[in-house]
């Protein structure tokens, strides 16, 4: 099993290594992350911040954001194959299956290209969906349909959200509790990032 999680992470740095934004210390950095990954098991889950508000799809537009008590979303988490990662998975108001997935901007001057900025909701085409049509659209990469649960190193008990895209090759990204259009924010992270804002407690139900 560890074995078939390193190849797949190792797959995952070699599949994004034509992206822009390279970093450095990309492929330490994730592996940091990884390494202190929790393998969660697989069922229904919420996600809660530090100001009760949780991760939550906001019907009827399928938004993404940190939401009030009573729009709390409980998600279905899916184990990928042998590796620490996930999909996370939700039903809208018309029966179809949105997962939680990392929206890729093409950047400007001033950042340096393209890179990772929101975490979105999006057809889920991963760990068992595979539906029938992609609505024209090209079929998503894979790790932008995939997160990794990171215990934070301060605030016992609550969790750093990594996305799995680009996970080796650029500063890794944790979903954050700030808005952006259409979702949330992917802020860059690290293992020994401290950010109240990237930190969630994992509530099993």
């Amino acid at each position: 099993m560890r074995v078939a999680g390193l190849l797949f992470s190792i797959g995952l740095l070699f599949s994004s290594i034509d992206a822009q934004g390279v970093s450095p210390t990309g492929k330490k950095d994730g592996t940091a992350l990884y390494t202190a990954g929790k393998k969660l098991a697989a069922g229904d889950y919420e996600f809660v911040a530090a100001n009760d508000k949780s991760l939550s799809m906001i019907n009827p537009k399928n938004l993404l954001e940190a939401a009030k008590s009573d729009e709390n979303s409980i998600w279905e988490l899916r184990q990928h194959k042998q590796t620490k990662f996930f999909s996370l998975h939700l039903k809208n108001q018309a029966d179809l299956e949105k997962c939680v997935s990392t929206r890729w901007t093409v950047g400007d001057e001033d950042s340096g290209g393209g890179f990772p900025d929101a975490a979105v909701m999006w057809q889920c085409e991963i760990d068992g969906s595979d539906p029938k049509s992609t609505g024209g659209y090209q079929k998503i990469y894979p790790p932008k349909q995939l997160w990794l649960a990171v215990p934070d190193q301060k605030k016992r008990g609550q969790h750093k959200i990594v996305s799995a895209s680009h996970l080796y090759d650029m500063v890794p990204r944790c979903i954050s509790q700030k808005p952006i259009e259409g979702g949330t924010y992917l802020t860059e992270c690290k293992i020994d990032t401290n950010d109240d804002n990237l930190v969630w407690t994992i509530k099993k139900h």
